[in-house]
């Protein structure tokens, strides 16, 4: 184990647990902003939502790519910025609270942008959303890796797994239903770019009443670090984590491996239609891609319950080994679906085949994540809890 799990640069009270009651406040509140954060996201998805707006209004494919270059840039950039600027503070959340606000006047920026804009225009109210959700994406990225290390210290190491697996379930149950009853309806019948502006002054609401629900958790000082360090530290001592940290090096190395393999996701769905749907009517192609995608969604929500349970009860170690089966099983078996239609059984067997395979990349994603983000949580030198994610996410980010 590295050194700098008992450094000399550590101060403060050492962390224990907090009290029974606090600990089921956090839970509960913790679990609650979380689906919440996770409905307001959905109505400022740079990919679905942003993209879609820009492009409606500008029929610019740099611009649209512009919206997820920035989302992953100013996302990431601050992590290690804000690791080594708050890490001598013992309280965190009058951060997390001040990240919050600014990220809801940037949002509120955004609203006044899209308001503004029309079909074909490039002026100012365009600079002014990027400029604006810039500083939002800013503020999630650093707001991200604080709330990691208040998590840290506000829940039991032994309820760490089930309190992101409940977020994530929570957050997977709701979302769908959201987009169903209000997004889609107002994208479809209110007129551009009203229809926009009302979708995302909806996810700043959300988002307020996120930062609210966690805001009133309770959070006792922690272990600090005794001085503010500078980047150029940060960096070096990341980089002595991965050498003399087995454990932080051998995770490194399976995020790496688990990412690489699913980029590959985004052609399961393509691969499916074009050698599944052969010989089906244009209605069937279009019912088998939603069949395909809610597949993937009750995988994901589903599991994240699951994988939350299994984390408390046996570790991250168990739900990293089950994602790395996964990850193999979902290839195997969508490759062999194909060659089971000269097969005749009472259901369809290559798409009962195929499905299993998305189910099975579904759930290794979610155990990867709710695995690894238990790891960092729970092993990380809990004074330096927000460097230790931020090097993680931020050395492996070319990759997302």
């Amino acid at each position: 184990m590295c050194a700098e799990h008992a450094s000399i640069d550590l101060d403060g009270p050492a962390e224990a647990d907090p009290p029974a009651g606090d600990v089921r406040r956090n839970y509960t509140l913790g679990v609650l902003s979380g689906a919440v954060g996770t409905m307001s996201f959905q109505f400022m998805h740079p990919e679905l939502i942003l993209a879609g707006m820009i492009y409606a209004l500008t029929e610019s494919t740099m611009l649209v790519a512009l919206v997820t270059v920035v989302s992953k840039a100013c996302i990431l950039a601050p992590q290690l910025l804000v690791g080594h600027r708050l890490e001598h503070h013992a309280l965190k959340r009058p951060f997390f609270i001040g990240l919050g606000i600014v990220k809801f006047f940037a949002v509120a920026g955004m609203v006044l942008a899209i308001s503004r804009l029309s079909p074909g225009s490039t002026g100012w109210p365009l600079v002014l959303f990027y400029l604006t959700y810039a500083i939002a994406c800013t503020c999630a990225g650093a707001g991200y890796v604080v709330f990691m290390d208040m998590a840290g210290r506000m829940i039991p190491s032994g309820k760490v797994g089930s309190f992101f697996g409940m977020r994530h379930f929570l957050g997977g149950v709701l979302a769908p239903v959201l987009a169903l009853v209000v997004i889609h309806p107002v994208l479809t019948k209110v007129t551009l770019p009203f229809n926009y502006v009302i979708v995302v002054a909806t996810g700043a609401v959300l988002a307020v009443v996120n930062l609210a629900l966690f805001a009133m958790c309770r959070e006792s000082p922690g272990p600090k670090a005794r001085t503010p360090t500078t980047l150029g530290e940060s960096l070096r001592r990341g980089m002595g984590w991965l050498r003399s940290d087995r454990n932080y090096r051998n995770y490194f190395w399976q995020r790496v491996a688990f990412r690489v393999n699913y980029l590959g996701l985004a052609f399961y769905i393509p691969f499916g239609h074009r050698t599944l749907a052969r010989g089906r009517s244009a209605a069937e192609v279009a019912l088998l891609g939603g069949i395909m995608v809610g597949t993937m969604i009750l995988g994901s929500t589903v599991a994240s319950a699951l994988w939350g349970r299994v984390a408390d009860r046996h570790g991250y170690r168990r739900c990293m080994m089950g994602a790395g089966v996964l990850f193999t099983l979902g290839p195997a078996l969508a490759l062999a679906a194909p060659r089971l239609q000269a097969v005749t059984t009472a259901v369809d067997l290559p798409l009962t085949v195929y499905l299993l395979a998305l189910l099975a990349m579904a759930s290794g994603i979610q155990g990867s994540v709710i695995g690894g983000t238990q790891f960092m949580v729970t092993t990380a030198p809990p004074h330096r809890r927000i460097s230790y994610v931020a090097f993680q996410n931020t050395i492996t980010s070319p990759l997302t």
